[in-house]
């Protein structure tokens, strides 16, 4: 004899597959607000539809207020179609297919029911997404393919954009984003080539992921900096929230880190490497300074080269092994910053404007 854990669980299962009579659709109404039942229901939901992240995000109470009554006009009609005991059984796909978006913020919400969301589970490809859509005759309208939205950034300075959701993203120089419009589909899927500083807006039914080539970093709602340069290693830093990164190789996928604030991997080569930072370090990228911690001359003056496109030239060869610490704006004027450099390295310079070069003595 089953006891009632059992029956519960049979009776999740039943409205996991899509059947369910007029009154276990009640039973199933009234035991949501058992949070001893919403446990059960994610354990049941896990075993199914596999790995959810559940998070509640208060802001979405209006929008949630709103599903539940059109849950609730749904219910409605079911059980006036469906007085007796009949089971009910539809051709629509499973039901947790349909749940899995909306199901934690309306249980989490309100405490007491389900939301049935009518949009079935899609990945977006690297190029092109098919968007299916369902009347309510269940017959299905003809695809089309997913708009894409594309931005790239020709200068050195940053470029920050707000995406459709409320997600900013600041993009670093020469580097480019791609992502279907609105962002249809199941995902937030973003494809990066370069760097970009992302602060992503919560949405516990809809992962935001960056895919780098092979590398997908997917969160529901943190800031983090991805790294992709054309041939250098894929870099992820965590500045809030918890992120995973995983690797794919054809069918298969997985897991290189789950990340949480700190921590930065690199992978390169099919080698991972992983490392401990100052967060503050990632936001001074994000606010377009530039930070050396106890850094050789050398290579400051390397990045000074790269960054201001200009020859450095040094005679006294003893000066490029001592250790700087130094916080510069990367907007201030190339003579400016060799000054500030000079007055910490203790060192004397000359700027030949024709050659763009930079004499240090």
């Amino acid at each position: 004899m089953m006891n009632n854990r059992q029956k519960e669980t049979e009776l999740i299962k039943k409205m996991l597959s899509g059947i369910l009579t007029a009154s276990e659709q009640q039973q199933v109404n009234n035991l949501m607000s058992n949070p001893s039942f919403q446990q059960l229901f994610h354990e049941v939901l896990d075993e199914q539809a596999g790995d959810v992240n559940w998070e509640y995000d208060a802001a979405n109470d209006a929008v949630n207020d709103q599903k539940l009554a059109q849950f609730h006009e749904k219910l409605s009609q079911e059980e006036e179609s469906n007085s007796d005991d009949t089971p009910v059984v539809t051709m629509r796909p499973p039901l947790w297919k349909r749940v899995l978006p909306y199901a934690a913020a309306v249980i989490i919400a309100v405490g007491t029911y389900i939301f049935w969301s009518a949009q079935p589970e899609s990945k977006l490809p690297p190029v092109v997404a098919q968007e299916v859509k369902q009347t309510p005759s269940v017959s299905i309208q003809k695809e089309k393919p997913v708009q894409y939205a594309e931005q790239y950034n020709p200068k050195k300075r940053r470029m920050k954009l707000t995406l459709s959701d409320g997600s900013v993203v600041t993009l670093g120089g020469k580097s480019r984003i791609k992502y279907a419009t609105g962002f249809a589909g199941s995902h937030r899927d973003l494809y990066l080539e370069g760097e970009a500083f992302f602060e992503v807006a919560k949405d516990a039914g809809k992962p935001f992921i960056v895919h780098t080539g092979n590398v997908h970093t997917q969160v529901l709602g943190t800031s983090f900096k991805v790294s992709a340069m054309p041939k250098s290693a894929v870099e992820v830093a965590v500045v809030t929230g918890k992120v995973r990164v995983s690797y794919s190789n054809g069918a298969e996928q997985n897991t290189l880190a789950t990340m949480i604030p700190g921590d930065m991997i690199s992978w390169t080569n099919s080698h991972l490497t992983k490392m401990k930072i100052d967060t503050r370090d990632i936001l001074a990228w994000k606010n377009e300074m530039m930070i050396f911690k106890k850094q050789t001359l050398e290579n400051i003056l390397n990045v000074f080269e790269k960054h201001y496109g200009v020859a450095i030239t040094v005679i006294n060869k003893g000066f490029l092994t001592e250790k700087i610490s130094l916080a510069l704006d990367e907007k201030m004027p190339l003579e400016k910053a060799m000054n500030v450099l000079a007055v910490t390295a203790g060192f004397e310079h000359s700027f030949d404007s024709l050659s763009r070069t930079v004499i240090i003595k």
